[in-house]
């Protein structure tokens, strides 16, 4: 089984084609990456923070230590090249089953059932 990315969105862009940040040395915000087995209608969401290293410093007061997990780092605004790079990231992942490919995905962004467990009655 073969991943693929069905789609990008982002609550803090509506529309990527018109997006640019007030200060493209220090920006973030959150895509979330829509991905499913290749060749399959269903996909499920991969969230993931883009920032720039200026954005991380500029916030440091508000946070003691910064985990890496489901950030991508970026050193200059380039939508198409960012969009490219998070596509290149969960497009193509192979494993056994779509479990074993979303935990391998979660490596990088934060997938929505991850830590999930079933209810048992």
């Amino acid at each position: 089984m073969v991943s693929e990315v069905k789609s990008m969105i982002s609550p803090d862009i509506l529309d990527f084609n018109a997006y640019f940040p007030d200060d493209c040395k220090s920006f973030s915000f959150l895509i979330q990456v829509m991905v499913g087995p290749k060749g399959e209608n269903s996909s499920e969401s991969f969230a993931m923070e883009v920032c720039t290293p200026n954005w991380l410093n500029d916030h440091r007061e508000e946070y003691e230590s910064v985990i890496g997990k489901g950030k991508l780092i970026v050193f200059k605004f380039d939508l198409p090249n960012i969009l490219s790079r998070i596509e290149k990231i969960f497009d193509g992942c192979t494993g056994k089953d779509w479990n074993e490919i979303a935990i391998n995905l979660s490596r990088y962004g934060h997938w929505e059932f991850e830590n999930y467990q079933e209810r048992m009655p």
